[in-house]
């Protein structure tokens, strides 16, 4: 009888303590608004500067995502994948196009590196070693990194949209960075970030 009441007991406590487990391990998932939050915090932007945002609930690689995307009020768009375990930032992109965009919509010429000459056709900026390391050090600004903590990779000229930009990457820790500057205005126009192991 005492065995019984003792393989009872040690049953009730056992299932007492599973349960605590899910509980606690259910009340530990990151919410919504803290979500929104780390998105916020990482962008470096406030409530009063976003017009619009977006959140929803995602299964990605594996794992219970939340997807953070919000506009700003000068046209920038930041997208962010949030673990919903643990709050870390799986991914995150950043896009300035809405930016020229919403200069066009209020009457103002965006800058652009290629101008047009006497016969109305585009002159193309060629690519300096100037231009490179400036796009580099916004891309470093951006990411709040030192040119000697990352591994670069390829930097390179190109054209979008009729614009001249820099694209190019760079690696810190286990995380890959790509980014788009523009060449005229030396700012950050795209920006990406994933773990090299995604």
């Amino acid at each position: 009888m005492n065995k019984r009441i003792a393989f009872l007991g040690t049953g009730l406590a056992a299932g007492i303590l599973c349960t605590a487990m899910a509980v606690n391990t259910f009340a530990a998932q990151v919410t919504e608004e803290q979500a929104k939050t780390i998105a916020m915090e990482d962008a470096g932007i406030s409530q009063s500067d976003i017009a619009f945002e977006k959140l929803e609930l995602d299964y990605e690689d594996g794992r219970m995502v939340y997807d953070v995307e919000f506009y700003t009020t000068d046209y920038k768009e930041y997208n962010y994948e949030i673990d919903r375990e643990t709050g870390t930032i799986v991914s995150k992109d950043y896009d300035a196009e809405h930016f020229y965009r919403g200069w066009e919509k209020n009457g103002y010429q965006a800058k652009t590196a290629a101008s047009p000459n006497q016969g109305g056709q585009r002159k193309a900026q060629a690519p300096s070693q100037e231009g490179i390391d400036r796009a580099k050090a916004a891309a470093l600004a951006a990411a709040g990194l030192e040119d000697s903590q990352v591994t670069w990779g390829r930097v390179k000229m190109d054209y979008d949209d009729g614009r001249a930009v820099y694209e190019g990457k760079f690696f810190y820790g286990s995380l890959e960075y790509e980014f788009e500057v523009d060449a005229a205005e030396g700012i950050v126009t795209e920006w990406d970030v994933e773990s090299i192991y995604d």
